[in-house]
């Protein structure tokens, strides 16, 4: 196994499956599971919506925003239309919440998107914006709980703070 091409989302041999269609380091699985379970003695039925993600998966991604049939979010988190930027314009754009491909976290098989599966009706779609996660969102006792409490299990939680770049986001 080359780091490199773990690293990059080329390599997924370390990884093992959670929940049919998601994939983590063992290491991981065991602390999301741990995780889990205090959540639910909390009340909260955390789930996730994304795990480990390919390099090929993160291109589709990119590829669907940067041709615009996904959308593009500013920091205020209202969808834009990028067709009218040219060149960078348009990369950055795209990039505010979504990394290259071959520059995600969730090619690691450690980061996650969660979400409180009981906050929520079952047809309900995660956006993973930020007002999702804020007070008055479904999902604000979750982001409560996992300030308090995701570092307990190993977790660190990256995109907290805009610090420039990437946009607050609220994964682990």
């Amino acid at each position: 196994m080359s780091l490199a091409k773990l690293l990059t989302g080329f390599d997924d041999s370390a990884l093992v499956e959670l929940e049919q269609r998601h994939r983590l380091l063992p290491e991981v699985k065991a602390a999301y599971q741990r995780m889990q379970q205090a959540a639910t003695d909390d009340g909260i039925e955390l789930a996730l919506v994304s795990s480990y993600r390919s390099f090929a998966q993160q291109a589709r991604i990119w590829t669907a925003k940067y041709t615009g049939q996904r959308p593009v979010y500013n920091k205020a988190q209202q969808q834009i239309d990028i067709s009218p930027l040219d060149g960078f314009a348009k990369i950055e754009a795209i990039l505010l919440y979504s990394a290259l491909p071959g520059a995600s976290r969730h090619h690691w098989g450690t980061d996650l998107d969660v979400f409180d599966k009981a906050a929520v009706t079952t047809d309900y779609q995660v956006q993973l914006l930020d007002a999702e996660y804020q007070q008055g969102g479904p999902f604000y006792a979750l982001d409560q709980w996992l300030q308090q409490r995701a570092a307990r299990f190993g977790f660190f939680r990256p995109y907290q703070r805009d610090q420039g770049g990437v946009a607050k986001k609220p994964g682990i």
